[in-house]
């Protein structure tokens, strides 16, 4: 659903600034389940419902991966030792708006059904938790 994608872009925002605090996400997701009338929630409904409707009529078959396990093997002789990295040449944090434009949902369809939320599910209490 577009609504949903639009909170994920605000909360990628590469300015920590224009991103919404954990309050107003629970905010937004309170409202999106409590408030039935509300023209964003209505309209949300109507996403989810077309959302379910696509997801389906195309069902993506997932094989489970079974390499998942450590793939490298640690040499017996060495020493492994933590150090502080310099970053003070990073480029300026931007978004990436031609990954948005190119690509209409952000998240592949291998992996958007294990993705599929139900918004009235959520255990969400007066306390945000």
């Amino acid at each position: 659903p577009q609504l949903i994608v639009q909170l994920i872009k605000r909360c990628l925002d590469a300015n920590q600034l224009n991103r919404p605090t954990a309050i107003e996400v629970i905010n937004i997701l309170r409202k999106w389940q409590y408030k039935e009338s509300d023209n964003e929630t209505v309209e949300l409904q109507k996403q989810i419902k077309e959302t379910e409707k696509i997801n389906n009529n195309s069902r993506v078959h997932i094989k489970p991966s079974t390499s998942l396990g450590i793939s490298y093997k640690p040499h017996s002789g060495a020493i492994y030792t933590s150090r502080l990295l310099s970053f003070n040449n990073l480029p300026e944090p931007k978004n990436s708006d031609d990954y948005y434009e190119q690509n209409d949902n952000i998240i592949s369809k291998e992996f958007s059904e294990s993705l599929q939320i139900n918004i009235s599910q959520l255990n969400i209490n007066e306390n945000g938790k």
